[in-house]
């Protein structure tokens, strides 16, 4: 899934987790399975008998000892070759303390996560994390309902694992591919081996007749009808494959060459232009990317990315195939040698080390160039804030979670000023329910509360908290379901992979976990 490279990003990994519940645990063994290097638990939460109906990591016999130290334990039997440590101190202390092994805990961390985290908490991780720029993935619950939110100001992937069309360039064929369909004869050929042509060299061959190839053309869609009927018109017989493949490329083959508008967005982005400050000068993603740019822009790639070789499967014979693939591969390496030149020239002007880059690391990057991709998120301690919702507030109520967000966020003003979750004695804060007038009036209050941060994100008074959700949110008295947790940690585990690796794409949301309806809503924060 993410090869030797994310493997061994994985392996070199050190996650800090805040909390210690069964989301924690069903996050962590998601994570320690593939092989994390190090984690750290921080929690003085105890074991209690609630812990031993949700938790699969805790026994009945470990109630009353440090939940931490009991998730660590049992997690550290899945793998071995995973360290795993317990800090039992609150997260609300050891944030707020000053002593430089407590600050380092956060600062050496590959990857934060926070699951079921006060907005206190989270908001001063935010902050610390933000600054850092270290990934932060909060989650948290409330019985059947779940979120999870990802925080950092800059995300770069370059293996996004894109499902993306080869790039065969059959209107403008380089050299070496040209003089390969010009050696290629299909008028002497016998029906069998006509039959097996790869389709690239049947269009290129139509274009050609056509006249609808080289630097200027772009095929009208009549033009694109007569390529069709054409190509049809050059099989001996009809239903042959390769030629019905010939047929259903013209439309995504004949076209002009153009740049995906991701990877146009990143080459002018203003971090491109702008001089590197000593903080980024050694960022790899961005020397690499001004190499990218100053090799579009070169007289060798007249605007063109660099190609990376590879070739879709087709009907043709091996040796046919096969020659075709070394023509796309030749290329490909030829295109790379190019852009390592651009490299070496960008880390040269930095002042750094012409080894400052891998080999490896510049090759990986010019194969996946055309699937690069660059996200921004917005901070959670600005969006807990209210600096940063009200631009992004008609997107919840477009993915339908303005009352499932209003309603977690108006749980955590709830908390912060009665002491207690919604539905949770005051007493023993362990989620033992009330009886329904209670439940009833918290319910209340948490619409009151939440209709209020609705108007606040500047939603009109159409927009209402549903009052149903709230009172299932009441009931619930922030409770743990085992089966919301361990589907949310898979969630926030493979969010937190796509974040250690930079493979694949993370999403760049807010996700709400509804176990009611038996679904998963995203929207843009």
């Amino acid at each position: 899934l993410w090869q030797e490279s994310g493997q061994t990003a994985l392996e070199n990994a050190r996650v800090c987790v805040f909390g210690s519940t069964a989301l924690a645990a069903e996050t962590l063994k998601n994570l320690v399975l593939p092989g994390i290097g190090e984690f750290t638990v921080v929690d003085d939460g105890v074991v209690g008998e609630q812990d031993t109906l949700t938790n699969f990591f805790v026994q009945p016999s470990d109630q009353g000892k440090p939940r931490a130290e009991c998730i660590v334990q049992g997690l550290c039997e899945l793998n071995p070759d995973v360290r795993g440590s317990a800090v039992t101190r609150s997260p609300a202390e050891l944030l707020a303390s000053s002593d430089p092994a407590d600050i380092q805990l956060v600062a050496d961390a590959t990857l934060v996560l926070a699951c079921g985290q006060p907005e206190s908490v989270v908001c001063a991780l935010s902050r610390r994390c933000w600054q850092a720029r270290i990934p932060l993935v909060a989650s948290d619950y409330a019985g059947f309902y779940a979120r999870v939110r990802t925080s950092i100001p800059e995300h770069a992937v370059v293996e996004s694992h894109a499902d993306t069309p080869s790039d065969l360039r059959l209107l403008t064929p380089f050299p070496a591919l040209r003089s390969y369909i010009e050696q290629i004869d299909l008028d002497v050929l016998d029906s069998t081996d006509l039959a097996h042509v790869p389709y690239p060299i049947i269009v290129a061959k139509a274009l050609k007749a056509l006249s609808l190839d080289g630097d200027a053309a772009v095929p009208t869609v009549q033009q694109k009808r007569e390529l069709r009927d054409y190509i049809t018109t050059m099989a001996h017989a009809p239903g042959e494959e390769n030629f019905d493949q010939a047929v259903e490329a013209v439309t995504q083959h004949c076209k002009p060459y153009s740049t995906p508008d991701a990877i146009d967005q990143i080459l002018s982005d203003p971090a491109v232009a702008a001089p590197p400050t000593d903080e980024a000068k050694g960022d790899h993603f961005w020397l690499l990317v001004r190499a990218l740019r100053a090799y579009v822009h070169s007289d060798y790639a007249l605007g063109m990315l660099p190609l990376n070789g590879s070739i879709p499967d087709m009907k043709a014979d091996t040796k046919g195939y096969i020659a075709l693939q070394r023509i796309y591969k030749q290329k490909a390496t030829e295109d790379a040698a190019e852009f390592a030149t651009h490299v070496a020239r960008e880390l040269s002007e930095a002042g750094l080390a012409g080894d400052y880059i891998s080999a490896d690391e510049v090759a990986v990057f010019c194969r996946n160039a055309s699937n690069l991709r660059l996200l921004r998120f917005t901070s959670l301690h600005d969006e807990i804030e209210g600096k940063s919702l009200c631009a992004a507030a008609e997107n919840l109520v477009a993915a339908d979670v303005a009352s499932h967000y209003a309603l977690f966020r108006a749980s955590a003003r709830f908390e912060a000023v009665h002491g207690r979750y919604p539905g949770v004695t005051a007493s023993t804060n362990d989620a033992e329910m009330l009886d329904d007038e209670l439940v009833a009036s918290d319910a209340a209050k948490l619409i009151d509360i939440s209709n209020e941060l609705l108007a606040e994100w500047g939603l009109g008074p159409e927009t209402k908290v549903d009052e149903d959700l709230a009172m299932e949110f009441a009931r619930s008295g922030h409770c743990e379901l085992h089966n919301i947790s361990s589907m949310t940690g898979g969630i926030v585990s493979q969010e937190a992979i796509k974040l250690i690796t930079h493979q694949y794409v993370p999403e760049n949301s807010l996700c709400i976990v509804d176990g009611v309806k038996a679904k998963s809503y995203v929207a843009r924060i």
